[in-house]
C-alpha cells in the first residue's frame, strides 16, 4: 500500500500532482485535509486534533464518507507524525508527505527530521513540494534517484557523522567518505546523467533532490 499524507504547512500548492498516484491511500493531517480538497482530493482519513480544519471542509468531508481520528489538543506529537504513525502501522510501503514544508521554520524542521523516527526504519518516506523531494538514508541503505544532468543533490548527515558513504552518478563522487554532521560538504552536488545512486555504511543521510532551475 502506498499513502500519501497531505499536512498543512505553507509549501507552495505547485507540482503536487506528479507525487499523487491512482489507488494512493490519502491522508489529511488535520488542516491538510482542506488543501486536499482544493486540490481536488477526497481524503480517505484525516487524523489530528482538528484544530486547524475548517469546519466548511469538516463538512464536505464528512459528506464524502471521510474518516476522521481525532485527537485532544494537549498531546505529545505534531498531526503529521500521528498521521506517519498510523499509516505505518496499518502497513504502507511506501510514504509521500505533502504540504510539510514552508510558514514555521520550527515546523518545518520537525517535520523533516520525523524521517528519522526509528518506528519509521524500513518504509521509505520522502518528503515532497513541487519537483523536490527529501528521503533519508539509514546505515546499510541505498537510495536510487532519477532525474536530469544537472540537477542538484545534497547529502546532510543527521544525528551524527555520516560514515562510508558512496556515490555513482554524481558530479562530484564519494567513495566510502565519511561526511561530518554539520558539514557544509555534502551540499549541493549535481547529477551528471539521468540516474544516480547514494550509499551509506552508517549513520543516517538526508538526501535531498532539486531541479537545477532552483538553484
Amino acid at each position: 500500500m502506498r499513502a500519501v499524507v497531505i499536512a498543512g504547512g505553507r509549501a507552495t500548492d505547485q507540482g503536487w500532482q506528479r507525487w499523487v498516484r491512482a489507488g494512493d491511500w490519502i491522508i489529511g493531517a488535520d488542516g491538510g485535509a482542506a488543501r486536499a480538497l482544493a486540490w481536488g482530493l477526497v481524503p480517505d482519513l484525516v487524523i489530528g486534533d482538528m484544530d486547524s480544519l475548517p469546519e466548511t471542509a469538516r463538512s464536505s468531508l464528512e459528506s464524502e464518507g471521510c474518516r476522521f481520528i481525532q485527537h485532544p489538543r494537549a498531546k505529545d506529537e505534531t498531526d503529521l507524525e500521528l498521521a506517519l504513525q498510523f499509516a505505518v502501522k496499518q502497513g504502507a510501503r511506501e510514504i509521500v508527505v505533502l504540504g510539510a514544508l514552508g510558514g514555521r521554520l520550527d515546523h518545518t524542521l520537525a517535520n523533516v527530521l520525523l524521517l528519522a523516527l526509528p518506528a519509521f526504519a524500513g518504509v521509505p518516506i520522502r518528503i515532497a513540494e513541487g519537483g523536490q523531494q527529501a528521503i533519508l538514508a539509514r546505515g546499510g541503505e541505498a537510495i536510487g534517484l532519477e532525474g536530469d544532468p544537472g540537477d542538484l543533490v545534497s547529502l546532510l548527515p543527521l544525528g551524527g557523522d555520516a560514515r562510508g558513504v558512496s556515490t555513482e552518478g554524481l558530479v562530484w563522487a564519494l567513495h566510502g567518505d565519511t561526511l561530518r554532521f554539520g558539514s557544509s560538504r555534502g551540499v549541493s552536488n549535481e547529477m551528471a546523467g539521468g540516474k544516480a545512486r547514494i550509499e551509506v555504511g552508517e549513520g543516517m543521510l538526508l538526501v535531498v533532490h532539486a531541479p537545477s532551475s532552483i538553484g
